[in-house]
């Protein structure tokens, strides 16, 4: 008996357990049927006219006038001009002091006849009225080529001449020189020099001018 009580408790369950699984599947049919397919359309936008206002002119303020500043001139002092410095000329460098020069007894000095072909300058190298010797003395030609050279004699040395000067009777004479090499190429310049390897002058140069018949120069020199 209780048996059958169980057996028919279990059929009643699952009875009810179909009737609740076929009542959802018809109610998802029906409400499948009921359901109205929606549309996919985009819907269209709506224009929706807008007013704008309008702005009102709004009046433009009127210009004001700037008033402009008035420029008082200032009074410009006048420049004054500044007399300039006199430019003073360049000052000539002073003459270079030398230990000899020419002697100044002229009226015994110059040019005098000698015979052809003779080309000579003759003379006398003192200091204090006596004669120096050891002084060596040159003469060039206008190219500047050393023509004839010598040291001049010591007193010991000399003898009194007679009748070979022009301006003089007798006298004696240190030093002598045959300058006939550069009578193509004159004037011939006289001067004395520190020594036979130093040409460095010690004395102002004497310009001679010798005519085509040649002649005897003389040409005295003194320390100051």
């Amino acid at each position: 008996m209780e048996r059958n009580r169980v057996l028919a408790v279990s059929v009643i369950f699952v009875a009810l357990t179909l009737l609740a699984c076929n009542l959802d599947t018809v109610t998802t049919l029906v409400a499948r049927a009921t359901t109205t397919p929606t549309s996919t359309r985009t819907p269209r936008p709506t224009f929706t006219p807008y007013y704008t206002a309008t702005p009102e002119p709004t009046a433009t303020p009127e210009a004001t006038a700037t008033r402009v500043p008035t420029l008082t001139p200032t009074a410009t002092a006048r420049a004054v001009a500044t007399a300039r410095p006199a430019t003073k000329a360049p000052t000539a460098p002073p003459a270079p002091q030398f230990p000899w020069r020419r002697r100044d007894n002229l009226d015994q000095q110059g040019m005098c006849p000698a015979g052809p072909g003779t080309f000579e300058v003759k003379g006398r190298i003192m200091q204090n009225n006596a004669y120096v010797g050891g002084i060596h003395i040159i003469a060039l030609d206008s190219t500047g080529k050393v023509i004839a050279r010598m040291d001049s004699l010591y007193p010991q040395q000399l003898n009194p001449e007679w009748g070979v000067n022009c301006r003089e009777s007798k006298n004696m004479f240190n030093y002598q020189l045959d300058v006939s090499a550069g009578r193509g190429n004159q004037p011939i310049i006289v001067r004395i020099v520190r020594s036979s390897t130093d040409l460095t002058p010690i004395s102002p140069d004497v310009a001679i001018q010798f005519g085509s018949e040649g002649g005897r120069y003389y040409l005295d020199w003194v320390s100051p």
